[in-house]
């Protein structure tokens, strides 16, 4: 699955960034493997202010998983919107699993 990668506000996404959003991506499919689609969006923060803020969409059938979060840096943000992600496919799959 090839994430859909975007940035607001005109921001750009480097080529290493990009990289290691599509392997985080990738290590999604380990917790739920019926991902449909997984979309990033950067985010800067209000201007002046250092904070950078990552939103990550994953679509599964019959539900979106949401989950935003923020860091003083991008991978740091990205790991904590990343573990919010893992933790609802975590239990999505559990409720599936042990609805079977």
């Amino acid at each position: 699955m090839q994430p859909r990668i975007s940035a607001r506000h005109g921001g750009k996404v480097s080529e290493e960034s990009k990289e290691h959003i599509v392997k985080l991506c990738a290590k999604l499919e380990h917790y739920f493997d019926r991902i449909v689609d997984c979309e990033v969006v950067l985010d800067k923060a209000k201007h002046g202010e250092k904070v950078e803020i990552v939103e990550i969409v994953v679509k599964v059938p019959q539900h979106t998983f949401t989950a935003t979060a923020e860091g003083e840096n991008l991978y740091k943000a990205l790991a904590d919107a990343e573990a919010k992600v893992e933790t609802q496919l975590k239990k999505h799959h559990d409720k599936l699993v042990s609805h079977h």
